[in-house]
């Protein structure tokens, strides 16, 4: 469906939903919401991109990394090197990206992998009670206050694990179904 005004809507709805899950998922561990609405409160946001513009296109747009480097040099510091690709691939990225001596290489982001990474935050949240001898899933939480947020704990960890797991579950069902 390629229509001007759905792909400008979504253009704009885009980042409300994507705030708007950020949002719900950290005011989840202290008022009704968390890990699990926010997912498919954000993952919304790519299914209505994936309807107007196809797969391939929102994969291009959100899934794919491009990531800039220099090769190592034999007398260099792991520090230096380090900061000098952090200089290419945040602070200068345009200019830096047509010297002759960088190097371009673009990662994928599957949603497979998404979903491992929210199924290992899950887990690692109730790995803690675990070993300090409480249940699976007992909950610690900080002695500091962070305004936003509230107080971290492993039920953030939890929530921000459900996240990522059902964007990851959307985005593979909808890709799947619209490349059929």
């Amino acid at each position: 469906m390629k229509t001007v005004i759905l792909a400008t809507a979504i253009r704009i709805l885009i980042p409300i939903f994507i705030i708007f899950s950020v949002y719900t998922l950290f005011r989840g561990h202290n008022h009704p919401g968390g890990g699990f609405i926010g997912g498919l409160i954000g993952a919304i946001a790519f299914v209505f991109h994936t309807m107007t513009h196809g797969p391939q296109h929102t994969v291009d747009t959100f899934l794919k990394v491009n990531l800039y480097g220099y090769p190592r040099q034999p007398n260099q510091s792991r520090s230096l090197y380090l900061m000098r690709m952090m200089r290419v691939n945040v602070w200068r990225r345009r200019k830096m990206a047509r010297h002759p001596e960088v190097k371009h290489r673009m990662i994928r982001i599957e949603s497979v992998y998404i979903i491992a990474t929210g199924l290992l935050l899950a887990v690692t949240s109730g790995v803690f009670g675990l070993l300090s001898g409480q249940p699976f899933m007992h909950a610690y939480w900080t002695d500091f206050y962070i305004p936003i947020l509230g107080k971290p704990g492993t039920p953030i960890l939890f929530d921000l694990g459900v996240y990522l797991l059902v964007i990851g579950v959307v985005l593979k069902i909808t890709f799947v179904m619209s490349e059929e």
